[in-house]
Formats: C-alpha cells, structure tokens, sequence
C-alpha cells in the first residue's frame, strides 16, 4: 500500500479519488446517518431555495458562503444526503491533491511522494461526521490555498500578489465558517518569524482578510441585512451558548487514535535532522496545529467535525513516520495498521461498538425519531425551543430556526419592534403546525391575538394546529 502511493505518478490521483470513495462506501450503504448539523444546514439551504434572504428569511449563526453553497444544493435537490457526501468526497479530494501538490513542491520530504494525499484521505475518515460537507470542510479548501502561499514565501520572495491573495483566502474561509479566521494568527506569526517581510506585506495580508468582509457586509446593507449580518454571524458568539452535540469526552476519544500517530511522528521527526527549509515547513505547520487546537476548544458546536482541522498538519507529520520506514515489510505493516485504525475509528462511534461505554455516546449528534413525525409529514412547522429533529419530515416556517437567536425576540415581545417583527415574520409564512416547547403561545396570544386565532391547540400537548 505504501509502496504504491510512495510513487511520484499522476496516475495515483485516479487512486486518491478511489480510496475516498472506498472509504465512505459503508456510510453510503448503510442507510441514513443525518446529523443534527446537516439537518440544520439543508434547513438553511431550503429556506434559502425557496427566495428568502440570509439572516431575515431564515435566522442562522451559518457562515454567508456556507449557506450560499447549501442554497444551490436544495436548488437542485430535496435533501439528499448522498449529494452531500459525494460532493464533501469531491472535496476532500481536491483537498488531499492541493496539499500533496504543494508539498511536492517545496521539496518538504526528501522524495517525490503521493503519500501525504494518502495520508490525509485517510485521516479524513476518523470520524464519520467528517464525511458530509460541513462548513468547516467548505472552509478548510481555502486555508489549505492560504497554507500554500505562505509555503511559497518562506521559501522565496513571491510576489506580493501571493501575500494579498493569502489574506483573500482566510478571508473567505471566514465567510465559510467564522472560526477560521483565527488561522489569521498563524499566518501572521508564520510571515515574521519564517519569511523576510515588512510591514507593508503585513498590511496588505490583513486588507485581504478584511476585503471578503467588507463585500459580504457591502451586500448585506444593499438588500437591509447588515445588522442581522453583525448580529447573527459576526457577533453570534453574544448569542449562542455552548451546543454540545457530542461530550467533550467522545471527541477527545475520537481522536485518541490520530493523535496517538502525530505523538509518534513528532517523536520521530524531532530525532531527525533536515534542511532550513524543511525544519521551517514542519514549524509552520505546528502553529496550524496549535490553532486547530484552539478551535476545537472553543467552537460553540461541540461535534467532532471540528477535528477536521488538525487533518493537514497530522497528515504531513504522519507522512515522515511512513517515509522514515526503510524496511519495505516494517512499513507497509506500519501503513496498514494506520490505515484500519483510523477508518474504522470513524465506523466503530457510527455503529456502537462501545456503545455500552457512555463516555463515547454520540447518538445526540445523530437525529432521532420523534412523537411528532407523522403529525407534521410534509407540513410546514414551526419549533419554538432547541429540538430541531422534528424538522426531518417537515418543512421550516417562519424564519425561526436557530432557538438561541430566536428566542430574544420572541421571548421579549413586551417591546414593541420585537412584537411588530414577530407578527410580520407568522404573517408572511404561517405554519401549519406549531409546537411549543418553549410555553410560549399563551404569551403570544395575549401580545397577537390575531395569530392565536388561527390554530387550535390538541388537548393535553403543546401541539397548535391552524384552523
């Protein structure tokens, strides 16, 4: 397995498509595995199919470019998970051929290789909600373009150009997925330590982080939307309180298994010596890892797709591991029981094979059935509270989705503007069932009594049906 990737062959892309395919072949065909995220996200691009505007229409903490690109999923399908997959595998793809080709390029191993492409499909499957097509995922391609540009100055004097276009990519890995934008930090720290740059070049990386922002926020005020803009997005961290979607002890058992190879590569790699340029490449990505780190610590969705982040710079540490091995039995044993580990690492948290141990439960991260289901089929639905699993067979009404969003207007409608807005947002798009989890509509039929009029509540359950 080594031996074949270890081979400086374009023919060994086919093969990169090939093992991401072969991977995800079992999430494929093992039936429906909808995260409660992805929900969400299709939530978001199906409002958005249907002409509402970002951030009025539908009210998300999602990034502007992220819920662009879930738009133009449901434009053109109704969703369907297995576009989201194949498309996420298209990615993760592209990904592994970017970073390989860059890497090649700056001579980062001492041979001509397809092994970090190899490495970095394979750690692209330690968990399973990596293989759908996250906002991280979305945000990562553009970083990885960053990483690349930051590789070309360190080794030479680019173009400034490349610095302006790296600030353009964290900028738009920003839109993607707000976090992101902390890979600011890195690179800047990157540029002064490891490059020859003056402050001018480190103006122009920050104007091109800044401009993406500044065109999104430009569009925004055209169509009314800044201030839900800043609100929802920019600002969201105000809002939206921790949204632990898998314990903290799953994710970091999650990812036991990946970080217990970089702790051996790393331990490897420092024994070694290299080249200015190399030593240079392996601290650059260090500081990627460390802010990595610091995402997965401090994203207010606590999933493990968030570790997706820490794929690149485990990827190109766990390639000199596999390279280091001389002895051809030695490292292909080594590569194959890296490759089984890792995959069915993602497998063994899909499946419950421990499920018997509550530490590694993530069954809160998957939907689940509800009471309601066969009440709201096809109906459009509103969810006043947090349990959006309802809307897996219903349709999204009123722009209400995110509850921690939600519910500072429609908790506080003793202030007029929140009253008005509410009545606008029921009146341009009724629900055909209401369920209050939240005990909200006795309040809101005393405050709009011309809303509560319209539907009757089944006895005994806060279930409100429109006449």
């Amino acid at each position: 397995m080594l031996t074949y990737f270890r081979v400086n062959d374009p023919y060994r892309m086919l093969s990169i498509l090939g093992l991401a395919i072969l991977t995800r072949l079992p999430f494929i065909l093992t039936g429906n595995h909808l995260t409660v995220p992805e929900l969400n996200w299709m939530l978001v691009g199906e409002k958005l199919a249907t002409g509402n505007h970002l951030y009025v229409g539908v009210w998300d903490s999602i990034g502007p470019l992220a819920a662009l690109a879930y738009h133009l999923i449901e434009w053109v399908s109704d969703r369907n998970q297995l576009v989201y997959v194949l498309i996420a595998t298209l990615l993760i793809t592209h990904q592994a051929l970017v970073f390989n080709s860059f890497l090649l390029n700056k001579k980062a191993y001492g041979e001509s290789t397809y092994v970090p492409a190899f490495a970095y499909i394979l750690l692209s499957c330690f968990s399973f909600d990596f293989y759908t097509l996250s906002p991280v995922l979305l945000s990562l391609t553009w970083l990885l373009l960053a990483l690349r540009n930051l590789f070309y100055r360190i080794e030479s004097q680019s173009k400034d150009t490349r610095i302006l276009g790296t600030g353009i990519y964290l900028g738009i890995a920003t839109l993607f997925y707000l976090p992101s934008g902390l890979f600011l930090i890195s690179t800047l720290a990157s540029y002064l330590l490891y490059a020859s740059v003056s402050p001018r070049h480190l103006l122009l990386l920050l104007y091109g982080t800044v401009l993406p922002l500044l065109l999104a926020a430009t569009y925004f005020f055209y169509f009314g939307a800044l201030s839900p803009f800043l609100d929802q997005y920019l600002l969201y961290f105000q809002a939206i309180r921790y949204q632990p979607y898998t314990s903290l002890s799953a994710v970091l058992v999650i990812s036991i298994i990946p970080m217990g190879f970089l702790i051996a590569s790393l331990y490897k790699v420092f024994q070694q010596r290299y080249t200015n340029q190399q030593s240079k490449l392996q601290q650059v990505m260090l500081l990627n890892l460390a802010v990595a780190v610091i995402i997965v610590i401090m994203a207010r969705e606590r999933a493990a797709y968030h570790l997706l982040y820490l794929v690149p710079a485990i990827a190109f540490f766990v390639s000199y591991l596999l390279l280091m091995v001389k002895r051809f039995l030695l490292a292909e044993l080594i590569t194959t029981v890296f490759a089984v580990l890792v995959v069915l690492n993602g497998y063994a948290f899909l499946f419950g094979f421990f499920s018997s141990n509550k530490i590694t439960e993530v069954a809160t991260l998957l939907t689940q059935p509800t009471r309601y289901d066969e009440l709201v089929k096809g109906k459009k639905t509103l969810i006043l509270g947090n349990d959006i699993n309802v809307y897996r067979h219903a349709y999204l009404a009123t722009p209400y989705l995110n509850w921690q969003l939600s519910a500072r207007q429609l908790e506080q409608t003793d202030y007029y503007e929140n009253l008005t807005q509410v009545y606008v947002n029921f009146s341009n798009d009724m629900p055909e069932i209401i369920i209050d989890e939240a005990s909200l509509m006795p309040q809101l039929g005393k405050r709009i009594p011309i809303i509560r009029q319209h539907y009757q509540q089944i006895p005994g359950q806060p279930v409100y049906i429109r006449q």
